[in-house]
């Protein structure tokens, strides 16, 4: 990304936000393989007791940080500073990579408002970082009924620079459209685009986003702060949201596992807001596994991404659910 040209010293950060399985990290994977994003630092928000993107992302840059099972907008905070402060001094001592940009991905269920405000707040992020831009995704499959139903969702809007309206192949024009009326409603000084299979590049998106710049981190206000989470199996997070990892260590057959998992999801439907994981096959292969609202059935696909041995895997499935799914066992 351009660096600053006002205040060269202050590393320009990107926030890219948006609702659980709007699509943020299958974009942002596609944008690091791009020049204009290919020397990006990246810090990684996962909340839940495993987390799956940072494998998928890792391979795309040398300087990568990972906040997990913690939110970055409540009790996550002390460890995004942490990590914007490692990279900074490790970048100027040179024990890492250069990089010209830092991207913080954030769970979905993230509030960017005191994220922003973070960079007011922090003495060290003020004078070597400046929030460049808050980029927002919302999946056109279910963005109607996610800014009706999930505050967070609302507040990822509004407090957006740019919103990109993801998954624009699955469903109508007449329904983009309407979302796009809502959306203007909610925040009508932001820019809007359209993405379909990941297909918006990074030039055109920069591009948008430097038509709508951020407000200085003093303009953000701060919200007070709920620090009340629970780093067991049960992961209850304060949005409304909980999280469970069931772990799945054993190889299983692909059709069964998957029709199997679809009579669970038709039969959990009303509370699931994401299923995300890694299963091994059992001819050896890992498989991804997915499903977010809005999604007909889950999605699986082969796991490519090469497997850094200090960051081991385990397979399983991270659920994410509103607090009154019953905590049982997934099959």
């Amino acid at each position: 990304m351009q660096a600053d040209t006002a205040r060269p010293t202050r590393i320009p950060v990107y926030l890219l936000t948006g609702y659980l399985g709007s699509g943020k990290t299958t974009l942002l994977a596609t944008w690091l393989q791009e020049k204009e994003l290919a020397a990006s630092a990246l810090i990684i928000n996962e909340i839940g007791e495993v987390g799956l993107d940072q494998h998928v992302l890792r391979g795309t840059t040398e300087s990568a940080a990972l906040v997990a099972n913690a939110c970055i907008c409540c009790s996550g905070l002390p460890g995004l500073e942490q990590a914007l402060a490692d990279l900074f001094w490790a970048r100027l001592q040179r024990k890492m990579a250069p990089f010209t940009n830092v991207i913080i991905e954030t769970t979905g269920l993230a509030d960017p408002t005191p994220i922003a405000a973070l960079f007011n707040t922090d003495t060290l992020l003020r004078e070597r970082y400046r929030l460049a831009g808050i980029v927002t995704t919302l999946s056109a499959t279910s963005g109607l009924h996610v800014l009706s139903q999930h505050n967070e969702a609302v507040s990822q809007v509004n407090t957006a620079n740019l919103v990109i309206i993801t998954k624009t192949d699955m469903v109508s024009q007449a329904d983009v459209a309407a979302l796009q009326v809502v959306i203007r409603r909610l925040n009508p000084a932001a820019g809007l685009l359209t993405s379909a299979r990941a297909s918006l590049h990074a030039q055109t998106m920069l591009a948008e986003l430097a038509k709508h710049p951020t407000k200085e981190a003093s303009e953000v206000k701060t919200l007070p702060l709920d620090a009340h989470h629970k780093h067991d199996l049960a992961h209850e997070h304060h949005h409304g949201a909980r999280t469970i990892f069931f772990p799945l260590p054993s190889p299983l057959k692909r059709q069964a596992f998957f029709a199997q998992l679809e009579l669970w999801i038709r039969k959990h439907e009303a509370s699931l807001l994401r299923i995300k994981g890694l299963i091994q096959i059992n001819d050896g292969a890992l498989v991804t596994v997915q499903w977010s609202l809005g999604d007909r059935q889950a999605d699986m696909v082969p796991f490519s991404t090469a497997v850094d041995p200090a960051h081991a895997l385990r397979t399983g499935l991270t659920v994410i659910a509103l607090k009154n799914f019953d905590l049982i066992q997934w099959n």
